[in-house]
């Protein structure tokens, strides 16, 4: 079955970011320097990147205004301690940024933002604050494991305590959410957005173009966190993917051959094809398509498929990612 998606816009694009410790050096693979966090906002300020909240980004896509050029989005997952260290950056940069709340863990264990902390950023106005549900679980392995019913049931429920524990500290529901590990599917994904939440961000890398609920980040974390990767990072443009194969979700079998459909194929030239735990791998394109020139094996639980084509005009890399689990 082809995935049908979202025609790109021709409106820019945003470029979201997602950080999770700051300077913790017990977790390597989740933190970020102090340093290179100090010399990626400083490059962001000195480059007059637009830095706008994911608030307002929403509301320009709602209101179906362009995203201006050189747009960047801040957000930040779970609510460590370490939040606070950026913080000071940040306002010092006067940049706005968004926190994704493991709404457990908040005001309750060591490691995690206490209400005083979530106040002080909160009296910045810089500062935004989202669910990132109540127990951060492995979404992923709760859809292979349980019966749709039983996943369904557990999702209400993390909806149900962190909502809850939100309205307490915010005296609001929250409006985006961000998934656990990123994992995303065709079940939860309805459930929240029946749900009414307006935006779902993903850990697939790249940047936001305007269509869709779905929304892509760039991580920087560990390997990931350098400042060549950051700015590197920033000069990626989102790729019109229009359709593919596989759906995003569950997948059976143990081996795929990715397909592509492209909009405007003639603007793009020499495509490859990523999928985690086997690489890149070259993409044979014909008209509108492309697909991968071998087949990859679905190796973890979750693999990350995406693909990655030059631009005649630009001469940028464009990507566009989605998630199986398997």
């Amino acid at each position: 079955m082809l995935q049908t998606v979202w025609a790109q816009s021709s409106n820019g694009y945003a470029t979201v970011f997602i950080y999770h410790r700051f300077g913790d050096q017990r977790y390597p693979t989740t933190s970020v320097s102090i340093k290179d966090f100090k010399r990626e906002m400083l490059y962001l300020k000195k480059n007059n990147y637009n830095v706008i909240s994911l608030r307002e980004l929403y509301k320009l896509v709602e209101e179906n205004r362009p995203i201006p050029p050189k747009t960047v989005v801040i957000t930040i997952d779970d609510g460590y301690k370490t939040t606070m260290k950026a913080y000071r950056i940040l306002k010092k940069m006067n940049f706005p940024f968004t926190v994704f709340l493991y709404m457990e863990a908040i005001n309750r264990y060591p490691d995690f933002l206490t209400e005083k902390q979530i106040r002080e950023m909160e009296k910045s106005g810089l500062a935004d604050f989202e669910n990132h549900l109540y127990s951060h679980p492995n979404l992923a392995k709760w859809r292979l494991t349980l019966s749709k019913a039983e996943y369904i049931k557990r999702l209400k429920r993390e909806k149900e305590l962190s909502e809850r524990k939100f309205l307490k500290l915010f005296g609001r529901k929250p409006e985006f959410l961000a998934f656990p590990y990123g994992d995303y599917d065709k079940i939860n994904v309805k459930f929240f957005k029946e749900s009414g939440y307006k935006l779902l961000l993903t850990q697939n890398r790249g940047t936001y173009s305007g269509r869709g609920v779905l929304i892509p980040r760039m991580a920087v974390v560990g390997s990931q966190s350098s400042f060549r990767k950051f700015v590197s990072d920033l000069k990626i443009e989102p790729l019109p993917v229009i359709k593919h194969y596989p759906d995003y979700g569950v997948y059976k079998k143990d081996t795929i051959k990715p397909v592509f459909y492209i909009e405007n194929p003639e603007k793009y030239k020499n495509c490859w094809i990523y999928a985690t735990e086997n690489g890149w791998i070259r993409g044979i394109k014909k008209g509108d398509r492309v697909k991968s020139s071998t087949s990859v094996t679905l190796k973890k639980l979750t693999t990350r498929v995406g693909i990655r084509c030059w631009d005649k005009e630009t001469h940028k890399k464009a990507e566009y990612f989605f998630l199986i689990i398997h």
